[in-house]
């Protein structure tokens, strides 16, 4: 659900710029430089701009220009189990000619600061460049692949065929059983009408939806799908914008689905982890998969991030952590984390009692998401930390890869 605090945006920064919400005389300029940054075109750019709603878009403004802009998208992610509010960031351009002047990193410590304003828990983002978000307290925290599988690696598996087309009035099912799904994997998105918009609204046309059905006629898992033609050959690739599934049956049936396309395609393409639960149940174990992206995070809130994820009820802790947070100062201090029954109880720690783990904001992203354990983590200098209190914060953030499907 988007953040209850509303306040209005318009901050001064270092340089007398200001960091504040985009209005209908900037946008031939923010349109500008979108299509400069990520090389579309001028008409496509601005009409991202005008569809997502100008009060999501941010600029630094430099007197009379804008040197610099970035899009806001109110939405979810799932740590063990559970929705953790996120504002992801998109579309962060400067303009070509005012690059190397310190422009983008004033705005994304401006953004963060408003973040966390709007008590917001966690940012993120997929980066160009990773020293320019590390500078702000983002940090890797992971990833998402492609996979190509041959189709003809799809046959020998269930026979059963139970497919609808999808359609518009589908629309709440469909998302009841992709949330379903993505729940237990750490980092997928709970998505908002932004993200499902860009997996049926490819850029060069629209997806169709396929849903497989249980014996009672509820959903159990579906797929969005586009066809693309090699001009040459007249031989088909099918790229996967979405997929999910509830029971094996019906991962089964989807890929017996793709399977059927075996006489005219030769590759299925999804994006996904690296142990994507599809591929799992493949009955042959032969596809290329390719790292895509690593995703980034940022711990804006340490109390509501920590004590909005999901935890195993199988562990009791507790653990003093020493946080370090150069842009929001009220990150920084000792902090206790008690866990009990599945549930996270956090508090500004006395100064009485031991710090068993000490790290900086970005450290403490790579291990809430599962990227590192605390032991790996400190292995690579993101923290340091008794060897006890390192198990036990493991114990703590223990369970898959963190991975995802969709891309922002």
């Amino acid at each position: 659900m988007p953040s209850s605090k509303k306040k209005p945006v318009k901050s001064r920064i270092a340089g007398g710029a200001t960091f504040e919400v985009a209005k209908r005389s900037d946008i031939a300029e923010v349109a500008r430089l979108i299509t400069l940054a990520f090389a579309g075109t001028l008409e496509r750019s601005t009409k991202w701009v005008k569809d997502n709603g100008l009060e999501n878009i941010r600029v630094l403004r430099e007197g009379k220009t804008i040197p610099a802009c970035l899009r806001r998208i109110e939405m979810g992610q799932y740590f063990g189990g559970k929705r953790v509010p996120l504002c992801g960031i998109a579309g962060v351009a400067t303009a070509p000619e005012s690059r190397g002047k310190g422009h983008a990193r004033r705005m994304m410590e401006a953004c963060v600061r408003e973040m966390h304003d709007r008590g917001e828990a966690i940012g993120g983002l997929y980066c160009s460049t990773q020293a320019l978000y590390r500078q702000s307290g983002f940090e890797q925290a992971g990833h998402r692949f492609i996979t190509r599988v041959p189709v003809s690696r799809l046959l020998g598996g269930s026979k059963a065929r139970n497919t609808i087309v999808l359609k518009e009035s589908d629309q709440k099912r469909i998302e009841a059983c992709y949330r379903t799904y993505a729940s237990v994997y750490n980092g997928m998105l709970d998505r908002t009408e932004y993200i499902w918009k860009r997996i049926k609204e490819r850029v060069d046309g629209k997806s169709q939806g396929y849903g497989v059905l249980d014996e009672r006629g509820g959903l159990a898992g579906y797929l969005f799908m586009e066809q693309t033609r090699d001009a040459h050959s007249i031989r088909q690739e099918l790229q996967l914008s979405d997929l999910a599934f509830t029971t094996p049956e019906a991962g089964r049936q989807l890929i017996a689905f793709l399977a059927d396309y075996e006489p005219m395609a030769d590759f299925v393409t999804l994006g996904g982890g690296p142990l994507h639960p599809l591929l799992t149940l493949l009955p042959q174990q032969r596809y290329e998969v390719k790292l895509k992206d690593f995703w980034m995070l940022r711990v804006v809130d340490i109390k509501k991030a920590l004590e909005a994820r999901g935890y195993s009820p199988g562990v009791r802790a507790s653990v003093v952590l020493n946080i370090t947070d150069e842009t929001i100062p009220a990150n920084t201090g000792n902090w206790r984390l008690d866990l009990e029954d599945g549930r996270a109880s956090v508090r500004k720690s006395t100064g009485s009692e031991r710090v068993g783990i000490s790290c900086g904001i970005r450290g403490f992203a790579a291990m809430y998401s599962g990227l590192y354990s605390p032991r790996q983590a400190s292995a690579i200098g993101l923290c340091a930390g008794d060897e006890k209190s390192l198990d036990v914060l493991g114990g703590v953030f223990s369970g898959g890869t963190p991975w995802m499907s969709d891309h922002y």
